[in-house]
């Protein structure tokens, strides 16, 4: 007996086919002027249009911390039908990268929280981004599997 604790496929989770259905998408607001040089102003229009049409057919959670950028997402989708701000801070708008991976048992949900390093540490800094699945999991009282492993959204 190795003392570690479960893993989730240990305890009766998994990871969700993309086409099942599934409670929220998940996204973040873009604030990182850094991410589209010369071309940021017109970003977070488009960005809400983007959500609107999401939001059409599902919840949508957008991550959106820190009064300037809650404040910024507000006058764009703040009062939209079936759309969330949630208070938690980013460095980048990349949530499919580092944002958490939702597991199920049944109707229980958890949250694999895997590390992330901004693309081998090409645009940092990362600590906000590394950081959201665990304040994800605080938020929602949803238990959290932390990994070692480096995992960024496009590689799985």
């Amino acid at each position: 007996m190795s003392g570690e604790p479960a893993s989730p496929v240990e305890l009766g989770y998994r990871w969700p086919a993309e086409w099942e259905p599934h409670a929220a998408t998940w996204v973040a607001w873009p604030h990182n002027r850094d991410t589209w040089p010369g071309k940021f102003d017109m970003i977070p229009a488009r960005f809400a249009e983007f959500v609107k049409m999401l939001a059409h057919f599902e919840p949508v959670k957008i991550l959106a911390g820190g009064a300037e950028v809650m404040a910024d997402a507000k006058r764009h989708v703040g009062d939209l039908p079936n759309i969330s701000l949630v208070d938690v801070e980013t460095n980048d708008a990349w949530c499919r990268d580092y944002g958490p991976i939702f597991v199920t048992r049944g109707v229980e949900r958890a949250i694999v929280d895997w590390q992330y390093n901004a693309w081998g540490g090409k645009y940092p800094p990362f600590d906000k981004d590394n950081a959201v699945p665990r304040q994800i999991a605080e938020q929602l009282g949803l238990p959290r599997f932390e990994s070692s492993l480096i995992l960024e959204g496009g590689a799985i």
